[in-house]
């Protein structure tokens, strides 16, 4: 990934703190605090951003929000739930019987099946 200039990086997060990379050695204690106070620092080499120092509160929200929005966790869960009759007693019978049918036999099935669907909506 091409380096974010600082520009980029404040338009995505708004105007920060920023403390040159000078700074983290002698002055580290103080930018832990900074960072306690305003939430994150960015830590800068030569005007670019080079990291950036977050408070533990911050951190562990961050990472909540990423948990909670993540798109694979949804399609973990929506895959699961298409799945779950697969984990049902007998479902390994029910397959091994329709792997066995013809495509006839199969045709007739799904269209058995279909109609079934359809009147259940009806239904409803």
């Amino acid at each position: 990934m091409p380096a974010m200039t600082l520009e980029q990086l404040e338009e995505l997060t708004g105007k920060q703190v920023k403390r040159p990379a000078s700074d983290v050695k002698s002055h580290w204690r103080a930018i832990v605090e900074q960072a306690n106070d305003e939430g994150e620092v960015i830590v800068t080499n030569y005007n670019r951003p080079e990291a950036v120092v977050v408070s533990v509160e911050h951190y562990a929200k961050l990472k909540e929000q990423a948990l909670a929005n993540d798109p694979l966790a949804r399609l973990r869960a929506q895959f699961d739930r298409e799945l779950a009759p697969l984990r049902e007693p007998g479902a390994g019978d029910k397959l091994r019987a329709i792997f066995a049918m013809t495509p006839k036999e199969m045709a007739k099935a799904a269209n058995a099946a279909e109609a079934r669907a359809s009147r259940a909506k009806r239904e409803s």
